[in-house]
């Protein structure tokens, strides 16, 4: 066997069943011949966004693969690999390497020397014989700890030198490990102790599969539950204890119970501060921050207590000690607090429903949304949203229901990875239906692997919310600047896509959107790609932290 076909191997042997390329990567031909379909996108990036959606929807199960070439390949996937580092994301990336008499010699692109601060773990495969470790050690880090993107270099004399010897190489299992006893005790005690207890729920339980055991701690505490932007739909947002999503936006509900906790359970997040998480506030309240990993502890916030581990282990551990302190008093009624948060709800869904309903031309986006709200199962689909006012009025609206049921991101904000990110949980799960809603600034980034989603029969529903602008950067673009045009945008994206082969509509009329949403799902069952462009104002009113 060759190098290449060893690498082959290993990946089908790991359950790998595509991956996601742009040619010439040294792997290819090894790849074909074990089965292992290659997937070809338009330009590098959207090859790892594919594989980063990939990677989040299987929850790390299953592997997002990317290759590319040496040089320019390398360089192209960079902005997808910070993508997948920033947002914590397992993808393993394979780029090429003109060969290891190359090394050190200029002007060779250094993938392994340049993407060392934007992966997990990154290494060079310096013989054929060393491949079934370094695959051992990147599967390990692939499911093992916070995830994040890992990188193996391939050079070309080393996937075409012979491996002597028979391949013993067995699937790499994850390591994990639950959380410290003593602060679990500690944690559950001071919960059970506070009026207002809150919990932060991150991208972490999602990535444990830990929804059941989250969903019952809350009841049985009586806790409230809000998710970050990446943690969205890791618990029920219709369930009573529900308050919904936080990010640049959230809901009423978050803003008001987070104000008013005097306990904050943080399970599965980093808790970084940043613009897209909320700022715990000032003001006396306990700290537990669980975490899988340590460098997140004491990082932006001091915890009362800090407990290191699997979400889902901790979250069992904590459950056991929850009845164990609870059994001679017994569990207490939430219906208080239930009715309380249905009150809350339900004056916060009243605020925004005229918005959902507008007649107003040019449409309003959030018509859209409550049109999309109204035709489809969030059981059977998976939406997400792209950077910028997208993000900002799908995430708080829209409600989730079950575990990546919604993708939320955005750690950094690169306009256009919902496109590939879309495709690849299309092929991570494709009976359901999968939506991506994106800005027309976003479209004209990765617009082009449309044809993509066509040439690779990917039937994904794009919508594109047009307001001829780039919406948001207001505060980035001063009048002097802006007389020159710099914030206009142009284009008819409905004929692009039609000439990529996609089933496009273009929508002016409010009362249009939702026909014009029932066709395109139509045309995704059919197995065809749809994009649906949609006309609308540069709506500003957005669900921001602070209650308007």
């Amino acid at each position: 066997m060759l190098g290449s076909q060893v690498i082959a191997r290993i990946l089908k042997l790991e359950g790998v069943k595509q991956v996601f390329c742009f040619p010439f990567t040294p792997i290819l031909d090894a790849l074909a011949v074990e089965g292992i379909r290659p997937i070809v996108a338009r330009q590098e990036r959207v090859a790892v966004n594919m594989a980063d959606g990939y990677s989040r929807v299987s929850f790390g199960k299953h592997i997002g693969v990317v290759s590319v070439q040496q040089g320019p390949g390398s360089e192209n996937a960079f902005a997808g690999i910070a993508q997948a580092r920033s947002d914590s994301s397992p993808v393993l990336f394979l780029p090429g390497h003109p060969g290891r008499d190359r090394i050190g010699v200029p002007p060779t692109f250094e993938a392994l020397e340049n993407y060392k601060n934007a992966t997990k773990w990154a290494d060079r495969i310096m013989s054929a014989s060393n491949i079934p470790n370094r695959m051992e050690r990147a599967f390990l880090a692939l499911r093992t700890g916070s995830p994040g993107p890992v990188l193996l270099e391939l050079p070309i004399d080393v996937t075409e030198e012979k491996f002597s010897g028979s391949l013993d190489y067995r699937s790499v299992q994850s390591a994990k490990s639950g959380g410290d006893p003593f602060a679990i005790q500690e944690s559950v005690k001071l919960l059970l102790a506070a009026k207002h207890p809150i919990i932060w729920a991150g991208q972490g339980v999602l990535y444990a599969e830990a929804s059941k055991e989250l969903t019952r701690l809350a009841e049985l505490i009586g806790a409230p539950v809000m998710t970050s932007l990446q943690g969205k739909s890791a618990f029920n947002e219709k369930h009573s204890l529900s308050l919904g999503s936080t990010g640049y936006s959230q809901t009423d509900m978050v803003g008001h119970y987070l104000e008013q906790s005097d306990a904050i359970f943080v399970v599965g997040s980093s808790l970084t501060k940043s613009l897209f998480a909320p700022t715990i506030p000032n003001g006396s309240r306990i700290l537990i921050h669980a975490t899988v990993d340590w460098h997140d502890l004491y990082k932006d916030y001091r915890p009362d207590v800090p407990i290191l581990g699997d979400a889902r282990l901790i979250l069992q551990q904590m459950l056991e000690e929850v009845h164990l302190q609870q059994r001679e008093k017994g569990k207490s009624s939430n219906e208080k607090l239930e009715n309380n948060l249905k009150n809350a709800r339900e004056q916060w869904k009243n605020r925004w429903q005229s918005n959902l309903e507008s007649s107003q031309i040019p449409i309003s986006p959030y018509r859209v949304i409550g049109d999309i709200m109204k035709i489809v199962d969030p059981a059977t689909t998976i939406i997400t949203h792209d950077s910028g006012t997208p993000r900002d009025q799908l995430a708080p609206i829209y409600e989730a229901v079950n575990p990546r049921g919604y993708l939320g991101w955005g750690n950094s904000t690169q306009l256009g990875f919902s496109l590939g990110a879309s495709m690849g949980a299309k092929l991570a799960i494709p009976e359901k239906l999968v939506i991506n809603l994106m800005g027309d600034a976003a479209f004209g980034m990765v617009g082009m692997d449309v044809e993509t989603a066509v040439r690779e029969k990917i039937p994904i529903l794009t919508i594109i919310l047009n307001n001829f602008a780039m919406g948001g950067y207001e505060q980035y673009i001063p009048e002097a600047v802006a007389r020159f045009g710099t914030k206009s945008l142009s284009g008819n994206f409905s004929e692009v896509a039609k000439g990529l082969g996609a089933y496009s509509e273009r929508v002016e009329e409010p009362g249009e959107v939702l026909a014009a949403l029932k066709r395109g799902i139509a045309k995704t069952q059919e197995g065809q790609p749809a994009v649906l462009e949609f006309i609308t104002s540069e709506e500003l009113d957005i669900a921001t932290r602070k209650s308007p």
